[in-house]
């Protein structure tokens, strides 16, 4: 096979080049693990310790991945697993890593942080070889001084070069809603606290309105204080008054979207769709929120701290084998989580990070490369009520932050399903 073939390739290359400390930024999906078991074959260290970023990771996958390709004896004589965030937290002198093979897996979790970047620096004289799917630019700076990259290969190369599957990408339009569901509490001019009821579209617009007119009040702080109408401590005073009531705006903005009931019904539809037009394949749901998570698959098909430690790991091990055909998560499957057969995804809700984009779409390239995974990503849109009256359609910041996290991925195949009442123009 060509992945074989590449990954032969990749493995003699870094033997080749025997670094002492480097990284190897190869597409999530391409191997990395089985990349890493086959230098440790070949170098055959006294012991190696795995750095990982996550406890399933730890305890879980990594093991799975000796086993899988039949090393499960050398796992158990010489590898260790730790996380980036017990490691970071050693000393030389405390935990020799004298004559051992550190592999840091999604080394990029760590690089370039505060925190959990000081273990590169605590061992300077260990042999390091790093692994992960993306860097951003911002960290390249960093991964120069200390994991120099020795070979990329990126998911747009891997798919022309047909080692990894190909992802087609349905964006989904629609309306948030404009039935008056929420409860809106405040105090009247007397003190007395009233209710009423509001819309999740018009919730989104008085939010977003407030906040923009509170950013431009905020912009003119600084020119009267130029133009000398308030002093220096009065202008600083000011910012951070201004800057905390804008926050609050922001969050106020933001969870109307994190918790919409327009985009929980949606996704809900989305999953009664695949099931009755492709019942064999396995789907996984993104959300930003485990209560959202939770009210879109079930608890008997989510994986995460809302509920029961032990009950969210029989509900991902019946996903893993297949037993359950849907798994509601947050943030816990990102980064290195294999799951055979994942070929379908719905992003619900997210923020604008391409590198968490980049990874999720990674775990839908694991099929066979003559395959396609789908991802549906889901864009509501609202009516802005305009000075006179009317009312005009207008993105909600969920369509900025899907455009934020593309921007790191060539997106080859797409299709657009809209379902709002006005149509909007697609950018």
């Amino acid at each position: 096979m060509i992945r074989d073939k590449a990954q032969e390739f990749i493995v003699d290359l870094y033997i080749e080049k025997n670094l002492l400390k480097c990284c190897g930024v190869l597409s999530t999906g391409f191997g990395k693990s089985k990349v890493s078991i086959d230098i440790i074959k070949k170098l055959n260290p006294i012991k190696v310790l795995i750095l990982v970023n996550s406890t399933i990771l730890r305890d879980y996958n990594w093991e799975e991945e000796f086993i899988k390709w039949e090393s499960h004896a050398l796992f158990k004589e010489k590898v260790e697993l730790v996380t980036y965030q017990a490691a970071y937290k050693w000393k030389q002198q405390e935990y020799d890593l004298t004559d051992y093979l550190v592999i840091a897996d999604e080394c990029d979790f760590a690089a370039d942080t505060d925190e959990l970047s000081k273990f590169f620096y605590e061992y300077p004289d260990v042999r390091v070889l790093g692994f992960t799917g993306f860097i951003t630019q911002n960290k390249r700076e960093w991964f120069a001084e200390y994991l120099p990259v020795f070979t990329e290969l990126n998911a747009d190369l891997a798919q022309k070069m047909k080692i990894l599957n190909n992802i087609h990408v349905v964006f989904v339009q629609y309306d948030l809603s404009n039935e008056k569901t929420r409860i809106v509490q405040y105090k009247d001019k007397n003190g007395q606290t009233k209710f009423f009821k509001q819309s999740e579209n018009n919730a989104y617009d008085y939010a977003n309105k407030k906040a923009q007119a509170m950013i431009a009040e905020a912009g003119k702080i600084q020119i009267d204080f130029m133009m000398g109408k308030i002093t220096k401590q009065e202008c600083l005073d000011l910012e951070r008054s201004y800057e905390y009531k804008i926050r609050k705006l922001v969050a106020d903005r933001n969870n109307v979207l994190l918790h919409s009931t327009s985009t929980q019904l949606t996704a809900r539809k989305l999953l009664e769709y695949i099931a009755a037009t492709k019942p064999e394949s396995k789907t996984i749901v993104f959300s930003k929120r485990t209560e959202q998570s939770i009210a879109i698959c079930g608890e008997d098909y989510v994986y995460n701290g809302k509920i029961p430690k032990k009950k969210a790991q029989e509900n991902f091990d019946s996903f893993v084998t297949g037993t359950k055909r849907i798994l509601g998560v947050c943030d816990k499957v990102n980064r290195g989580v294999n799951i055979e057969d994942l070929d379908t995804a719905i992003l619900e809700t997210f923020f604008g990070s391409d590198t968490q984009a980049t990874q999720r779409f990674g775990r839908l390239m694991r099929l066979d490369p003559t395959m396609w995974a789908t991802v549906y990503i889901l864009l509501p849109y609202y009516m802005r009520k305009e000075k006179n009256n009317t009312y005009t359609l207008q993105e909600t910041q969920q369509v900025k932050w899907a455009r934020n996290m593309l921007r790191s991925t060539t997106v080859k195949s797409s299709t657009v399903w809209n379902y709002c009442t006005v149509k909007p123009i697609n950018k």
